[in-house]
């Protein structure tokens, strides 16, 4: 037998039309902390970045409507400052392979990393060293 203990319990009368039952811990939201359009450099891209940190937990680099040229070996980075041009990727946080050249995608951004001095997202074609799109977070 399976049972389910809920601290609050909020239902809504049925004239309301809606039944609603839920712990306030669940109905909480994930909070937007950046965000930014992302920009074509090297090859045409277009999309909104933003760094979402879940509920209690971890922060994610989240793309959405997102599309770019497909490229050899991209990689996702956060890179501290500005970044104007390929020589300025010197510091950075690797999140990860690209997953994909279309969609909405989620990156998971290491424990401990400050989104404040790595705060420009930048899609890296590793075979060219070039910046292929990047976007400029800020705070949201």
């Amino acid at each position: 037998m399976r049972s389910l203990l809920l601290r609050t319990l909020l239902v809504l009368p049925l004239s309301v039309g809606v039944v609603l039952l839920a712990a306030p811990s669940a109905m909480a939201a994930n909070v937007e902390q950046y965000n930014a359009k992302v920009r074509a450099v090297g090859h045409s891209a277009k999309g909104r970045a933003a760094v979402v940190r879940q509920q209690g937990g971890p922060r994610f680099l989240t793309l959405t409507n997102f599309s770019i040229s497909p490229g050899p070996k991209v990689r996702v980075y956060l890179v501290a400052g500005r970044v104007r041009g390929d020589g300025d990727v010197d510091d950075f946080v690797d999140l990860g392979a690209l997953k994909g050249s279309r969609g909405n995608q989620q990156y998971r951004i290491p424990a401990g990393t400050n989104v404040r001095k790595y705060r420009t997202v930048v899609f890296w074609c590793v075979p060219f060293t070039q910046i292929l799109a990047r976007a400029d977070l800020r705070a949201s």
